[in-house]
């Protein structure tokens, strides 16, 4: 009889574990290189935000923008250029459907890619505890990378930071071999608001059109906007004219600088 309350209560516990789990905000600092042949690093905070079958994954300045545009029409400021703080995620249907959202620079157009790489996971005996968790080892290629995952079975949800999902637990923590790209689960809260607000797009695209699109920002950075819009100011605050020659060789040089995507293999070589 007590063997039996035993795995009754255990039972219980799981599927509480569960429910909650499916209803909560997962919390990743990332450390990345904005160049592979640079030391340099840089973080950004994001949420992995899951509701139910639904799930988000964005950095925590598009989790707040989101929010905002949902509940007064508008959100925040727009990025110059495509970078890692774009690395946004949503998926339905458990993890059945994946979306990587692009947003295009100073317009804020907004596309969406459908993810359609299945995960082959080679799960390691190697254990170890990261932070609260019990964690085993995992490695699976993805995006011309080869990633190391460490997983929790404490937490029983099949999902992890950006699009990596399919473990039988949450992904504490993953990293590409050459730690341009690391991952790691700092907190874990209950996920409050009513929806996702998951970000509109306009149209789907395939990776061949993202990189079109990538190309034609690069030559061209400032062809989207008026020009008429745009002041700039001396140090003394007084109205002076803008070089826009100096403005677009200016962005061209941060892309060049900064093309360390995620998706290696489908990395464009600016000249």
């Amino acid at each position: 009889m007590k063997a039996l309350n035993f795995y009754r209560f255990f039972f219980l516990f799981i599927i509480s574990t569960s429910l909650k789990a499916q209803n909560s905000s997962f919390i990743y600092e990332l450390n990345y290189k904005p160049n592979s042949d640079s030391l340099k690093t840089e973080k950004i905070i994001f949420y992995l935000d899951v509701r139910g079958k639904e799930s988000s994954f964005r950095s925590h300045q598009f989790r707040r923008s989101d929010s905002l545009r949902a509940k007064q029409g508008w959100g925040n400021g727009f990025d110059m250029e495509y970078n890692n703080k774009q690395l946004y995620i949503y998926k339905k249907e458990g993890n059945r459907e994946a979306f990587k959202y692009v947003f295009v620079p100073l317009i804020y157009n907004t596309y969406a890619i459908p993810i359609q790489e299945e995960f082959h996971w080679k799960i390691i005996e190697e254990k170890k505890k990261i932070g609260q968790y019990n964690c085993q080892k995992a490695e699976v290629e993805y995006g011309g990378r080869k990633w190391i995952a460490w997983f929790t079975t404490e937490i029983p949800l099949q999902q992890g930071p950006y699009i990596f999902c399919g473990l039988p637990g949450l992904i504490v923590k993953i990293s590409d071999e050459n730690f341009d790209y690391d991952f790691e689960l700092t907190q874990v809260k209950d996920f409050k608001w009513k929806a996702l607000y998951i970000d509109t797009y306009q149209k789907k695209i395939s990776w061949e059109d993202f990189q079109k699109l990538q190309k034609n920002y690069y030559t061209e950075p400032l062809s989207m906007i008026n020009k008429s819009d745009i002041t700039s100011h001396d140090e003394s605050g007084n109205i002076i004219k803008t070089n826009f020659k100096q403005m677009k060789e200016t962005i061209k040089k941060r892309i060049r600088e900064n093309n360390n995507p995620i998706e290696l293999n489908h990395k464009i070589e600016y000249k």
